[in-house]
């Protein structure tokens, strides 16, 4: 990125985002998923990001040598047709995305644990 503060934010530029805005912007991503019951906030989950101001439960984001590596713990929701790895793929994708729109930098790896599942 250039050192003009003037200069617009093109594509493929990225921009500083907090662990928190993002992971928060991960966890809203992940509950629109259909297979999604919801990201799991129960205290025993493990992981979350912290900062100011407040946590984000169920979602841990760490950034090592400028690449986002990602967690991400979820309840499925229970279906007689639920592939729980296509969930799992479908949450991988819906975090890249969420990480992209935020033009947050590249990210190495998204581990997607399902903790639960909802049976409605």
């Amino acid at each position: 990125m250039s050192s003009d503060p003037h200069r617009a934010v093109e594509p493929g530029d990225a921009v500083a985002v907090s662990d928190l805005l993002l992971a928060r912007m991960i966890a809203a991503a992940v509950r629109t998923i259909p297979g999604v019951s919801d990201v799991n906030t129960r205290v025993f989950a493990g992981p979350a990001t912290y900062g100011p101001g407040g946590m984000v439960r169920g979602v841990a984001v760490h950034r090592d040598a400028g690449a986002l590596d990602l967690a991400v713990h979820v309840i499925a929701r229970y279906a007689v047709a639920a592939v729980l790895p296509d969930v799992a793929a479908d949450v991988r994708r819906s975090v890249r995305q969420a990480v992209a729109d935020a033009g947050a930098g590249p990210v190495r790896r998204v581990d997607v644990v399902i903790d639960d599942l909802d049976i409605e």
